[in-house]
């Protein structure tokens, strides 16, 4: 790798805990600021030689702890992720997707930090789009929650704030992710959800007919585009996704499949703020980074049973 420090915010998360075992592979140092808000001290605690803040990365003493480690990269995963959240609570979404994003940027250009890596929604920026697969310029409108909007907003911020400064950026618009670790108890991991539910015999709940679509990209992939995002000086707004759209109908089709169960989902009405279609087109990130993604759906989910299984 060509940095030898990284911060990586939300490093408790389940992307986020994944890139870390990445990066110390590498023999990186890694610096995790994580309030816990979806991060779990356990996705990290037996991994050595990472020095973890558990904190807001807004904080004075986070912000100190980074100009302290003076990274060389940030790898900015924190995040309020949950659409239905950023609905009910705008302001708390605000705070943290978009102000305190904003703190550590403003504390990274006091830094020696060459390459801010931010991991954008592909799910949601776009608005509900014209085109599938959706391009990095396909906007259709502005987004349908308040999280789509402050991933939007922060976006523009961070082109704004590091162009005339020694650092670049790459902010990687990641469709629906999913993989071990992923918290199969909240909303927003509906693979996880699924899947823990049918392997305990369990009913998922599907909102809409289920004939709304995704974009499903396996962690492992997501890691390999978030390193060799870092490791270019070019400023980059790429898409990370499979360019494949999935039904929900068709994920619970698959996951039963694998899993063995033999009932029905239980259907209820559609939630606000939800896209109806969503899939990216990654031909741009597939020549830019020399990056494609490995796993497809099969293989991924099998991936997520069995870590299931062994937990």
């Amino acid at each position: 790798m060509k940095f030898e420090k990284a911060l990586v915010t939300g490093g408790a998360g389940f992307i986020g805990s994944h890139l870390v075992e990445e990066l110390l592979k590498h023999n990186v140092k890694v610096l995790v600021v994580d309030n816990l808000l979806t991060g779990k001290k356990s996705n990290i605690d037996k991994l050595d030689n990472v020095e973890v803040l558990y904190d807001d990365l807004g904080s004075d003493a986070s912000l100190m702890a980074i100009e302290t480690f003076n990274p060389d990269v940030c790898f900015h995963l924190a995040a309020q992720s949950s659409v239905v959240i950023s609905v009910e609570d705008p302001l708390l979404d605000f705070e943290h997707n978009l102000l305190q994003p904003i703190k550590l940027l403003q504390k990274l250009i006091q830094t020696d930090c060459k390459k801010f890596v931010f991991s954008s929604s592909g799910g949601t920026i776009f608005g509900e789009p014209d085109v599938i697969p959706t391009s990095e310029k396909d906007y259709a409108g502005e987004p349908a929650s308040p999280y789509g909007v402050a991933k939007k907003k922060l976006n523009d911020f961070i082109k704004l704030m590091v162009q005339d400064e020694n650092m670049s950026y790459s902010i990687l618009n990641l469709a629906n992710v999913y993989g071990p670790r992923q918290d199969p108890h909240g909303e927003a991991g509906v693979m996880s959800i699924f899947t823990g539910r049918m392997l305990n015999n369990e009913t998922p709940i599907v909102y809409g007919d289920g004939n709304q679509t995704r974009d499903y990209i396996f962690v492992t992939d997501v890691v390999s585009a978030l390193i060799k995002s870092s490791e270019t000086d070019d400023n980059l707004f790429l898409n990370i996704g499979t360019s494949t759209e999935t039904s929900v109908n068709e994920l619970v089709s698959i996951i039963k499949s694998i899993t063995s169960w033999e009932g029905e989902p239980d259907y209820k009405p559609q939630r606000e703020g939800e896209l109806l279609r969503s899939v990216l087109n990654n031909e741009k990130a597939k020549k830019s980074l020399n990056w494609e993604p490995e796993y497809n759906l099969n293989k991924g989910i099998q991936e997520l049973v069995d870590w299931f299984k062994n937990e």
